[in-house]
């Protein structure tokens, strides 16, 4: 059965109001099997799953036409993890900035900024403004980093640390790298770049380093 557009959205908001969203399920999954792409459609349909907990995650993943946003907004309340993972896929940068501080979700926020790769954005989270610098950096060097394998990630996330003239944490991202034996400990760059580093910022380790 076709609907417009704006009757569509129309009557999903007023049932939405009423908390009866779910009784449309059988409806809209019909709507999504026959081809249909609109976001309104497919935005009802995660918000019923989010709340039904039928497997949100797969469905935030996999499809492709809900709208990040409303959707990354509606699940805020209701599951933070989820809107990272609403956000992430339609590279909401400060939709998920915004949750992931709110919510000390600093693990998530890392991951996605390394894998995100925009250095305007990591200038933005290393500035010296930035309240949840530390947190995030912790992360970043703790979980993230040790993650990827793909060299783009780590050579884009270094970059952002001696952009944002960040010696000492500089050195702890690249001792996590280097020394801590990852993919990465044999790259004569990163090695150099260690020890470069520790002449500016911290002498003392300068011996430790070429001795490794």
């Amino acid at each position: 059965m076709y609907v417009d557009n704006f009757l569509l959205k129309n009557l999903l908001q007023k049932v939405e109001k009423r908390n009866r969203l779910k009784l449309l399920l059988p409806w809209l999954e019909t709507r999504v099997h026959e081809g249909s792409v609109e976001p309104a459609t497919h935005n009802a349909l995660a918000k019923i799953y989010i709340d039904s907990n039928n497997n949100p995650e797969r469905f935030l993943k996999e499809n492709q036409f809900y709208d990040s946003r409303v959707v990354g907004k509606y699940c805020e309340k209701r599951d933070p993890h989820l809107a990272c993972m609403a956000y992430e896929r339609g590279q909401c940068d400060r939709e998920l900035i915004n949750v992931c501080n709110d919510n000390s979700l600093f693990k998530s926020e890392a991951r996605y900024l390394v894998r995100r790769r925009d250095p305007e954005l990591w200038a933005e989270v290393l500035h010296e403004n930035n309240p949840f610098k530390r947190q995030l950096i912790d992360q970043v060097v703790q979980t993230a980093l040790s993650e990827t394998q793909d060299p783009e990630d780590i050579s884009v996330t270094v970059k952002a640390f001696m952009t944002a003239d960040l010696p000492n944490e500089l050195i702890e991202l690249l001792e996590k790298i280097v020394l801590d034996n990852s993919v990465f400990s044999d790259h004569r760059n990163l090695q150099n770049l260690l020890i470069l580093t520790a002449i500016k910022a911290d002498r003392s380790r300068v011996m430790e380093y070429i001795n490794r």
